[in-house]
């Protein structure tokens, strides 16, 4: 087994995690699956294919996703989301990967393919998709953002791009994906106040119709089809409405 520790924050997740646990078992011994009180059978199916569970209250993306790091068994760490399947490509770049010496300030990104409503969409906000996932805790950690969290690292850090690519088993329905982005709106809204940010005529009435025709006509979401476009429709929606709740909030 490679040094390297899978964090996987849950919470009734019982319809994803043995799809997202299995291909696992190539790399790693240690399957750390976070669980913020799941109350399906979960914690059941992660246990018996040798995940290891710790119960957690929730405390937010980043500090949960830090939590779990600190919980490791090993410095280097897989950080990956419940609903994403890791297909035979990546492993296999995973376990050449871990054929080298590596250094701490090295941070790896792994390519997403998003499936919506039972289709892989190729095109719009989710044409070759990258996230930062494997990295050295000794010197990287997750940002605090509210939402959108991202990877910080100790100094400069050499990002590098693996072969293969992780299915985001995503959203079976419009309402299913509506509903995740009006909690993503309003953690959003609350983060941009924070630093301060302001809701301008621009950013309300401008940039939501101006990101739908970027992704739908630039990046060719329309080859998608009415899938593609419907993405983008309620991705136009979850802009718009981010910026209404902080204008709602900075009153």
């Amino acid at each position: 087994m490679l040094p390297l520790t899978v964090v996987i924050l849950t919470k009734n997740e019982e319809r994803n995690i043995a799809r997202c646990i299995e291909p696992l078992l190539a790399l790693s011994d240690d399957i750390l699956v976070m669980d913020s009180g799941s109350t399906d059978r979960t914690v059941d199916i992660a246990q018996s294919l040798g995940a290891r569970v710790v119960q957690t209250e929730w405390l937010g993306y980043s500090a949960t996703k830090n939590k779990g790091n600190r919980l490791a068994k090993n410095d280097w760490i897989l950080s990956l989301d419940a609903d994403e399947e890791m297909k035979e490509e990546l492993v296999k770049s995973i376990l050449q990967l871990f054929q080298q010496e590596l250094v701490p300030n090295q941070v790896f990104a792994i390519q997403r393919k998003l499936i919506y409503c039972g289709k892989t969409l190729h095109f719009g906000a989710v044409k070759k998709e990258y996230r930062l996932r494997i990295f050295n805790r000794s010197v990287t950690s997750w940002n605090h953002h509210d939402v959108h969290e991202d990877l910080q690292t100790n100094g400069p850090a050499q990002k590098i791009k693996l072969k293969g690519f992780v299915l985001h088993h995503s959203y079976a329905s419009s309402q299913e994906h509506l509903s995740k982005l009006e909690t993503y709106a309003q953690l959003s809204a609350q983060q941009m106040l924070k630093r301060g940010r302001k809701a301008s005529f621009v950013k309300c009435y401008l940039s939501p119709p101006f990101g739908f025709c970027k992704n739908v006509i630039w990046r060719f979401g329309f080859l998608d089809g009415s899938l593609g476009i419907r993405y983008a429709r309620e991705n136009m929606w979850y802009v718009g409405r981010k910026y209404q709740l902080l204008k709602q909030l900075t009153r």
